[in-house]
């Protein structure tokens, strides 16, 4: 038994005749009786009672069309989620983010405007640091990420794509005597008890004062900027944080911007080099183009 079996009973008992029925198929009227009677044989009975100028389903009929609508309609479903899945309607991608990329505002939008266009798609976010990203997207526990560190050169299986820039911002706790300024440069900086950034799985590494040799390590480190803005509001230190970090407004921290040109750091956007699922290779392509986030683009990759 097979799909067209079903329709063309279907078909049968909603047109109310053979001839009627295979003009809708657009089919030859032979051709859809025999098939009929290949079913019948099959279930062991008559479908209909042809006795009279319109054929009557028989009470074994009856029984038959409603299972045999809800068969069609589910395949027509089946068909649906299968072509929206083709063309990344539907589906999933896992993000990791760090810190930077939340505040900075980049993700949100991209989020917002992917979502608008693909409402249908979910949408998963981790917050891990560069090297949980790379280990993640590659073992296929995350999709894509956003990272301060590209993709390595020597792994082709992974690509990236550059998102965005990240300013800096000094954050202060409140009533330290550097917030008196308006603006501050590094050189300011010196000689102020800083908290670190974990360096390797961090957000990213800030630009601070080069250290020198007798200079003793910082006491305060931290592996994310929501840690270091705890750390600041406990009056243990300051650190050059990225600029949006003002938008969480953590009791007890001020900013001041870093009066230092060039210093900025790049994100990217962290994907595998050749996308299978339609809905990542969807949401890569809108990273990289605004064109794409439009509804009726299908969404690939470039290999």
């Amino acid at each position: 038994m097979e799909l067209r079996h079903l329709r063309y009973f279907v078909a049968v008992a909603e047109e109310g005749g053979f001839s009627a029925a295979a003009r809708t198929l657009h089919v030859v009227q032979p051709t859809l009786s025999m098939q009929i009677r290949d079913l019948e044989h099959e279930l062991g009975g008559p479908l209909f009672e042809r006795t009279g100028r319109r054929p009557r389903l028989t009470p074994a009929g009856q029984a038959f069309l409603i299972e045999a609508r809800q068969v069609l309609a589910q395949a027509g479903r089946a068909q649906d989620a299968a072509r929206s899945a083709l063309r990344g309607e539907t589906g999933s991608v896992r993000i990791g983010v760090a810190g930077a990329v939340v505040f900075g505002g980049l993700l949100a939008g991209l989020i917002r405007e992917f979502h608008e266009a693909r409402p249908l798609v979910r949408i998963e976010l981790r917050e891990a640091g560069p090297q949980v990203q790379r280990t993640a997207i590659l073992a296929g526990e995350l999709d894509v990420g956003f990272s301060a560190l590209p993709a390595p050169p020597g792994e082709p299986r992974l690509a990236s794509t550059p998102a965005s820039s990240v300013s800096f911002l000094v954050a202060l706790p409140a009533g330290h005597r550097l917030a008196r300024h308006r603006t501050l440069t590094v050189e300011q900086l010196a000689g102020e008890e800083h908290i670190e950034y974990i360096i390797g799985d961090g957000d990213l590494a800030p630009p601070w004062p080069r250290r020198r040799e007798a200079d003793p390590p910082s006491r305060f480190r931290a592996d994310s900027t929501l840690s270091v803005l705890a750390l600041i509001a406990a009056k243990v230190g300051i650190a050059v944080v990225p600029a949006g970090v003002e938008r969480a407004a953590v009791p007890e921290v001020v900013y001041r911007p870093l009066a230092e040109p060039g210093r900025a750091t790049d994100f990217h956007l962290l994907h595998r080099s050749t996308e299978p699922a339609p809905a990542v290779a969807a949401f890569v392509n809108a990273c990289r183009q605004p064109s794409a986030l439009r509804p009726g683009l299908p969404g690939r990759a470039d290999p």
